[in-house]
């Protein structure tokens, strides 16, 4: 018998690939196990999930020292920049996942829940990797398809229902002009691979630099879409309202670190030809966002609408790292992501708190007197609030300091500054939420239910907060370390 020729080789190194096929094998685990379960049993899935994030990360922590590798063909690379930003992701799913425990208990088809938890986490980990358009693609569709279904999870609530067909309508929008502008590189380049395209685009001529800037200006406006960046923002303050709470804590932080990655890789490897040209267009986009996210959120008065804003207004700061164009930048972004996790989750969790029967903790008006009755919780709230404002010396102001610093070496003193101007603005709309807090009569009772997991995020956010405002170096150091090989 003839022996069979495969048209391709097993790919090398497919070991790298092993916390994906953990993930990707558990979240089908989770689907198929949940057809076995009685429904009174369903919280098990939950604790699955956790475990699978909780086991994930020991995985990554044994791929640290990995530097350059790759597998599938060259699609997937193995760095330590990747491997830093799969330890947030993952950090980030699982504290969105322990704040679902109790707000999700009793609701329909909660193995599928906590399994599209699972399949986005995977998506954004192919991001994190991804060396070429097709694993770019494949990743950020797997991240929105099921990020689609989540916000979509409460069928019952028209407000969810309208906030993903939103959600769906602008982001398959968004996907088409991304590849839109991959095919205009691709018909230039013949390239697929970052690095291939890097180096291919420094051969074109003038007569392609008009196609080599549409193409780029079409794949940063699908990336803008799915980072909130405005004018490409309209989804997110319905989508943050209408998705259950930690959902929306989830969408937050999850696909903004995997999009903010995604987007130096690309940049770093593929265009630096075109670097000046994509330093305009993302000024004027973080000029734009900054203004958008800051001054909206001052007239909310639904805390999770305020803080859609709120994350418009941050992922305008973050831009600043991509301008800066320098490790300097890049590391600023890691470090900002970092704290904004802590920063969001706390005060996510702290909401679902505030969720009990006849109240659902959106309005800013309910937190009145919250330090009178729960003194430990408004000062979680208030650390939550102030760090987002950039106040010295909590997290938050070292995450602002690490971009803002970052452009004005590489010369953008006048956007730093306006920059700095609409973080004075912001503080506003945070500080507004402490002064209800503390100065305001209480309107109800603060009748939490009692919920360790949720209490347990709000401490480590809280201390974390802290801890970071006072020693930032070690998260600096290890946001540059971690560009090695990349920068």
């Amino acid at each position: 018998m003839s022996k069979i020729q495969f048209p391709f080789p097993f790919p090398e190194h497919l070991s790298i690939m092993v916390p994906e096929i953990f993930v990707a094998a558990m979240a089908m685990a989770v689907l198929l196990w949940s057809l076995f379960l009685p429904k009174e049993k369903h919280t098990i899935t939950a604790w699955m999930g956790i475990a699978t994030c909780a086991a994930t990360i020991p995985l990554l922590l044994s791929q640290a020292g990995s530097i350059g590798l790759m597998t599938f063909y060259g699609f997937f690379i193995l760095d330590p920049f990747a491997v830093f930003a799969k330890l947030l992701l993952v950090v980030a799913t699982l504290v969105a996942m322990v704040l679902s425990i109790d707000y999700m208990r009793g609701e329909k088809h909660m193995p599928e829940y906590y399994a599209m938890m699972l399949f986005t986490l995977l998506g954004v980990m192919f991001m994190a990797s991804a060396t070429n358009f097709v694993m770019m693609y494949l990743g950020i569709e797997l991240m929105a398809l099921a990020v689609y279904v989540l916000v979509a999870y409460q069928r019952e609530m028209l407000r969810s229902l309208e906030a993903a067909l939103k959600y769906f309508i602008l982001g398959s929008l968004s996907s088409g002009m991304m590849l839109y502008g991959m095919t205009f590189i691709y018909g230039i380049t013949g390239q697929f691979d970052f690095e291939a395209i890097g180096i291919a685009l420094q051969g074109v001529g003038e007569d392609g630099r008009f196609a080599m800037q549409l193409g780029m200006l079409f794949i940063i406006a699908g990336l803008a879409f799915k980072l909130s960046v405005a004018p490409f923002h309209m989804w997110t303050p319905d989508a943050y309202e209408g998705a259950p709470t930690p959902v929306t804590a989830f969408m937050s932080v999850v696909p903004k670190v995997a999009g903010f990655v995604l987007f130096i890789r690309f940049l770093v490897e593929a265009l630096p030809v075109l670097q000046h040209d994509y330093v305009q267009v993302l000024t004027v986009l973080a000029l734009l966002t900054m203004a958008v996210g800051n001054i909206a959120a001052i007239a909310q008065r639904n805390i999770k609408r305020m803080l859609a804003y709120s994350t418009i207004g941050h992922v305008g700061f973050v831009l600043l790292g991509l301008i800066a164009a320098n490790a300097d930048g890049y590391a600023g972004i890691l470090t900002y992501m970092t704290i904004y996790l802590f920063m969001t989750m706390g005060a996510f969790a702290i909401i679902i708190l505030m969720r009990r029967d006849g109240l659902e903790g959106e309005l800013i008006e309910e937190y009145a007197g919250m330090s009178k009755v729960r003194p430990g919780y408004a000062f979680a709230m208030a650390v939550m609030m102030f760090s987002l404002a950039g106040i010295p010396f909590l997290g938050g102001f070292w995450a602002k300091y690490a971009v803002f610093i970052a452009a004005v070496e590489s010369g953008h003193v006048v956007l730093a500054l306006t920059a700095l101007l609409f973080s004075a603005i912001g503080a506003f709309y945070y500080l507004r939420v402490v002064k209800y807090i503390y100065f305001d009569e209480a309107k109800h009772d603060f009748a939490f239910r009692s919920n360790s997991a949720v209490q347990v995020v709000v401490t480590v956010s809280t201390i974390m907060i802290i801890a970071l405002g006072l020693f930032p170096g070690p998260l600096m150091e290890i946001c540059h370390q971690a560009l090695i090989g990349l920068v």
